[in-house]
């Protein structure tokens, strides 16, 4: 099979049987161009529909003809190819492997009826669910990243209604497409972040184009890394966008496609660009962005859902994230209330400080000290005399450009605050 700019074409008459029963399609399917014989004569007619007693005709003239068929792109196919992309997506969710997604969706149910119906509906062009299609058949690795990292942008969004047009639909895609540049050896595996990200933007905004995916979605590509996105400790991505360009999946890609892509209703109804649309769906990707990438480096299997939630948490109460997306995303997780509570109560004390950011409960999550990370010691707050010497580094999961390095820092006066609140959250 060869998923091409124009359609799917096949070499081998077995291999177009077995999808053309596989997937339902006889009697709703026809070939773009005719099936000849090694005299060019016309064995079988284009924009006939593909029937039993055909398959039965070209089975009994083997080696006689020339085995290409082409098939024309219909309603009933890119029908097939939607339920078929559809099925392997919401798979990602049933895998108990995949914890924090099957968390993040698992009790969700009132919002979960419509999620088939979001990412069928997501691949709206012809463009855009063969080029997926192409990607699920040659790199399911690769696509299993790209699903979960549309799963994740759309889970921090479908919680809550929100009366902007196509705002699922549209986190959706950008979460689906924000890596779709990193497949060539594995590249997606590593971090992104800082300069390697902006790199591997440039490239997967190029073939967003050529997959016409709407302006909302492109600008929430382009800019989700512009906030200062972080894992200390670990090293980013090395990227050379020539080397990347030259993939021949991306290739493949950045050649577009030569076919027309119907006008449906939806895209009609999309209309003009919509700013609150165009917000929404670049917080998402944000969020999905930095979850991912704290997935990638965690080693905890055991208790990934529950560490990363409790950075999460602490980093939107920071400001980090907007937190009518982050906090009913956070409610989905009833079994870690408690750690919730307590991260909330420690980012709320820290939001006290005089100088903004120096504030820093140490350790955490289980913090019971507050220390001076600045060493502002002109501070009203600092209690003198009992100085902090860290002698380890603070574990850097889930922060983002922050950690508490070893050295010794001036105590804060909120520690008192922290112990009461603590207390109280306990009791």
């Amino acid at each position: 099979m060869k998923i091409t700019s124009a359609g799917i074409e096949f070499l081998e008459f077995n291999e177009f049987k077995n999808f053309a029963v596989d997937y339902d399609l006889l009697g709703s399917v026809s070939l773009s161009e005719p099936v000849v014989d090694k005299n060019g004569n016309i064995l079988i007619k284009e924009k006939v529909a593909i029937k039993e007693n055909i398959l039965k005709k070209l089975e009994g003239l083997e080696g006689n003809y020339i085995p290409s068929f082409k098939l024309a792109m219909s309603k009933d196919l890119m029908k097939m190819l939607r339920q078929v992309l559809s099925k392997a997506i919401l798979s990602r969710i049933d895998d108990r492997s995949n914890e924090f997604i099957f968390h993040l969706y698992e009790q969700n149910a009132e919002r979960m009826a419509s999620l088939k119906g979001i990412i069928q509906n997501s691949f709206y062009s012809k463009t855009l669910a063969l080029s997926f299609f192409r990607i699920l058949l040659t790199h399911k690795e690769f696509f299993n990243h790209l699903a979960d990292f549309g799963l994740l942008s759309l889970g921090s969004v479908i919680q809550k209604q929100y009366g902007f047009k196509m705002v699922n639909r549209f986190s959706f895609l950008a979460g689906l497409c924000a890596d779709i540049a990193v497949s060539k050896e594995g590249l997606y595996r590593q971090s992104f972040f800082g300069s390697s990200l902006t790199s591997a933007v440039n490239l997967s905004i190029e073939i967003a184009r050529k997959l016409n995916l709407p302006e909302e979605v492109i600008s929430a590509i382009n800019n989700h890394g512009n906030s200062n996105f972080e894992i200390p400790g670990v090293s980013p991505a090395n990227v050379n966008v020539e080397e990347l360009r030259k993939h021949q999946l991306n290739q493949d890609l950045l050649l577009g496609s030569g076919m027309e892509d119907d006008k449906s209703d939806d895209e009609e109804e999309a209309g003009e660009y919509a700013d609150n649309t165009a917000e929404v769906t670049l917080d998402a990707l944000k969020i999905a962005r930095y979850i991912i990438e704290n997935l990638k480096t965690n080693t905890d299997k055991e208790h990934v859902s529950e560490k990363l939630l409790v950075m999460f948490t602490y980093n939107a109460e920071k400001g980090l994230f907007r937190k009518d997306l982050a906090d009913p995303m956070i409610d989905r997780f009833k079994e870690f209330d408690h750690a919730i509570k307590r991260i909330r109560t420690i980012a709320e004390i820290e939001n006290k400080c005089k100088f903004q950011t120096s504030a820093w409960a140490y350790p955490k999550p289980k913090s019971s000290q507050i220390v001076c990370r600045d060493r502002n010691y002109q501070c009203p707050w600092i209690v003198n005399g009992w100085d902090l010497r860290i002698i380890s580094p603070q574990d850097p999961f889930g922060y983002i450009g922050a950690a508490l390095d070893v050295g010794t820092y001036p105590k804060c006066a909120l520690e008192e605050e922290l112990h009461e609140k603590i207390k109280y959250t306990e009791s």
